[in-house]
């Protein structure tokens, strides 16, 4: 058993098992709360141990031993108290539907920490990237330069770059909201050392090559965007997948006068709309050096080849099923999405 809130413990001890408790630790799943349950008698949040099964879980795998990835061998740096987190998710992923409430978990995690060292597990679990480097795809941004800067790893096999128009995504947990975006990628491996020493012009100086992206977004909680902002960072930052367009020379941003950029967004062929200026840090490159001394610390380098996308430039645009999206900037080329 990973962990308890003390009354729980205290009634296992007594040998008064709580509703589900099977024994073992085959399952441990956050249980949804009425929004209207009676407090008074106790603990009234998520059941964060609950060994449980998620509702609607097939008769087979609830009989299978060791379901649940062993956290504390697989990803030793993720708290106790997050296990539950970790579990939801996985979950959610491995049965393509949500499976908790982010506002049931996001208690349970103290601080950005802990909702990295979530994604952290999740990807060895699920090998989103080799263990033996750094990510090599990210997306990073924040609402303005005051903000605090958020980076979050993308797991590589949902990165799409062979396709002009790329297909629809086989699985769909809430949304299919897409961004338009400018991807950057650098040229050659960064030391901790040098990201330390980095200003605007020599952390645009390390980027060689730059393209077009439409990030997809989506959320694996079943509060869906709603959720707490932790519980989204834990589920990587409301991110779906990624395509990307056809690689250019990093010259082609050179002395860009990035208020005068224009993206062009239709959906199903309608009417463009068109958006001028509009990245919420006012250039894509500001956020160079803040990202690579994340990736630098988090991580000990940044390897050659690694890109960043750097955030909408439409919004988050709604889509339904059969929804095609596509976009373009000027100068700088386009892509689709067929949703």
């Amino acid at each position: 058993m990973r962990f308890m809130h003390n009354h729980l413990k205290a009634a296992l001890d007594a040998g008064q098992a709580p509703h589900g408790w099977h024994g073992g630790r085959k399952f441990a799943i956050i249980a949804a709360m009425s929004e209207n349950q009676d407090c008074k008698g106790g603990w009234c949040g998520p059941a964060p141990f609950a060994n449980t099964p998620p509702i609607g879980l097939a008769p087979e795998l609830q009989t299978q031993d060791e379901v649940l990835p062993d956290w504390k061998t697989l990803w030793p740096d993720l708290p106790e108290d997050s296990y539950a987190t970790a579990d939801a998710l996985w979950w959610s992923r491995r049965l393509g539907t949500p499976q908790a409430r982010g506002a049931d978990v996001a208690a349970l995690m103290r601080d950005g920490a802990d909702a990295r060292a979530v994604q952290s597990a999740l990807a060895r679990t699920w090998n989103w990237w080799p263990a033996d480097r750094a990510p090599r795809y990210w997306k990073s941004g924040g609402p303005d330069r005051q903000a605090a800067l958020l980076h979050v790893p993308l797991p590589e096999g949902g990165i799409r770059q062979e396709d002009s128009l790329v297909p629809a995504p086989e699985t769909v947990f809430n949304l299919r909201g897409a961004e338009a975006e400018i991807a950057l990628r650098i040229g050659r491996d960064v030391s901790a050392a040098e990201t330390a020493a980095l200003d605007y012009d020599s952390a645009l100086a390390l980027v060689d090559a730059v393209c077009v992206a439409v990030e997809w977004v989506d959320v694996r909680w079943r509060d869906g965007t709603k959720a707490p902002a932790l519980a989204l960072l834990a589920d990587g930052q409301c991110h779906g997948g990624l395509a990307l367009g056809e690689w250019q020379s990093a010259s082609v941003i050179a002395g860009r006068d990035w208020a005068q950029q224009r993206c062009t967004v239709t959906v199903n062929g309608g009417s463009p709309q068109r958006f001028t200026g509009t990245h919420s840090l006012g250039d894509p490159a500001w956020l160079l050096v803040d990202w690579l001394q994340h990736v630098a610390r988090e991580y000990g380098s940044v390897p050659a080849g690694t890109v960043v996308t750097t955030g909408t430039w439409c919004g988050c645009m709604p889509l339904q099923a059969g929804d095609r999206f596509e976009m373009a900037f000027d100068g700088l080329g386009g892509l689709g999405w067929q949703f």
